[in-house]
């Protein structure tokens, strides 16, 4: 079992399977397990249950906090910043990374240095931190320059507001992209893409991810391997509210099971629940070195069960 690193205190265990390792070639040390809020802090998870879910992955050893606005709005950083208000962690024990979320039907939208300047400093003031450790662009704007996005999170790390950025749901083309424009400004680097990665899904992660990591050093963290429990058996779709999502979303992605938060907030709020829905939560898992003379050859790939 590997050592575990100066995050993990002495009233931390180490559960069997949790390894750390670095978050694409950068130097940040993250649990191969992670916790996600898309359901951890839904409208049917009471702030009891969510705490006690963040105190036992806490406490479990792992270190990783994944939020987005797109999957719960802002309710998942406020929640979880109030909680590691409460607990008086350890700032260096604990990684959270959040996401800059921007929809057409928004009056927030696009990736303008205002929208990605704005978000984060109100993602701060949620979550009560000094800074966050990854800030996620999630989706690339093609109405704004790539430019002035890598400008912008540029800006965001000088002033250190952020530690690392990184993409989410983004293209092989626009991720290169983002790069080149970062070598060419004397910019920061983006260090991990978060990429869809199950069954349904695999051409992106398993095809291109690995030689983007190889050439640029972007990790991959994927989210959904369950693919919204459609290949999980032990899902009773007819007594959650998620069981009613998930049916709906097979229904409709027949060919593809491709899909935005978008959607599926719409497919769920249009069917009433008929039970209290369990926490689920995300994992992260980093596949091994291919090579054990190259220690830093690893692909960080973080797995959200919803």
């Amino acid at each position: 079992m590997e050592e575990v690193g100066e995050s993990v205190t002495n009233s931390r265990q180490l559960t069997p399977g949790l390894r750390y390792r670095n978050l694409g070639k950068s130097g940040l040390r993250v649990s191969n397990i992670g916790l996600g809020t898309w359901v951890t802090f839904g409208s049917n998870v009471s702030e009891a249950e969510a705490e006690a879910i963040v105190e036992a992955a806490y406490y479990s050893g792992i270190n990783l906090f994944d939020l987005s606005d797109a999957h719960c709005g802002p309710r998942a950083e406020l929640e979880l910043g109030a909680i590691l208000k409460k607990k008086s962690w350890k700032r260096s024990s604990y990684i959270v990374t959040t996401k800059i979320y921007f929809n057409s039907k928004s009056d927030e939208r696009g990736l303008s240095r205002k929208h990605i300047m704005e978000s984060v400093k109100s993602s701060l003031m949620r979550l009560h931190l000094d800074y966050i450790d990854v800030v996620i662009i999630h989706k690339c704007d093609p109405m704004c320059p790539t430019e002035e996005t890598v400008r912008a999170m540029n800006q965001v790390i000088s002033q250190g507001w952020a530690m690392y950025w990184g993409t989410a749901k983004w293209t092989p083309v626009e991720i290169m992209e983002a790069y080149t424009n970062c070598r060419q400004f004397n910019c920061i680097t983006p260090i991990i893409e978060q990429a869809e990665y199950h069954m349904f899904c695999r051409e992106k992660a398993e095809l291109y991810m690995a030689e983007l990591y190889n050439k640029i050093g972007v990790g991959l963290m994927a989210w959904s391997p369950m693919s919204m429990g459609l290949v999980s058996s032990k899902v009773e779709e007819a007594n959650t509210q998620t069981g009613s999502a998930r049916t709906s979303l097979k229904n409709k992605y027949t060919t593809s099971f491709s899909w935005s938060e978008d959607e599926t907030t719409t497919v769920t709020t249009t069917q009433p629940p008929t039970a209290q829905i369990q926490p689920l939560q995300q994992t992260t898992a980093t596949s091994p070195p291919s090579n054990k003379d190259a220690p830093t050859n690893n692909k960080e790939v973080t797995y959200q069960f919803t």
